[in-house]
């Protein structure tokens, strides 16, 4: 069975566990070591406390996005920014200096405008108006 728990390989069913509980497997793991010849405690904690920093570690990777991957989006987006600048403006620039839409609007509706209106104006003619011719 594949699994993304990095600790899932290293297990051992000879052991016990304290099922999920971190505190208790931790207090255990203390008691354990207290009761070891006193030369070698510290060495038992510094193996312990090496594995609770990596397996912290790898918690707070697995749950989001690591420093390092934080920091170079960092530099990506301040790089983006710096070579785009005030791009949204000089677009708005360009477009002031080379479309005076007003002038566009008026212009199509100069050339338009009349045409639109004759051919609507004929369309409604040609389809709601009767004449009734009365001979006497």
């Amino acid at each position: 069975m594949s699994t993304n728990n990095p600790f899932a390989k290293h297990t051992n069913n000879m052991f016990a566990s304290r099922g999920c509980d971190i505190d208790a497997a931790l207090s255990y793991a203390n008691e354990v070591i207290t009761a070891m010849p006193t030369e070698v405690q510290s060495h038992a904690m510094t193996a312990l406390m090496v594995v609770i920093n990596t397996a912290a570690n790898a918690f707070a990777q697995a749950t989001g996005p690591s420093p390092e991957k934080l920091a170079v989006e960092a530099l990506i987006r301040e790089a983006v920014a710096r070579e785009l600048g005030d791009f949204d403006q000089r677009i708005r620039n360009w477009m002031d200096d080379n479309i005076d839409i007003d002038d566009a609007i008026q212009s199509w509706m100069n050339t338009n405008l009349e045409d639109e209106v004759t051919s609507a104006v004929q369309d409604v003619i040609r389809n709601s108006v009767t004449v009734n011719i009365d001979i006497i």
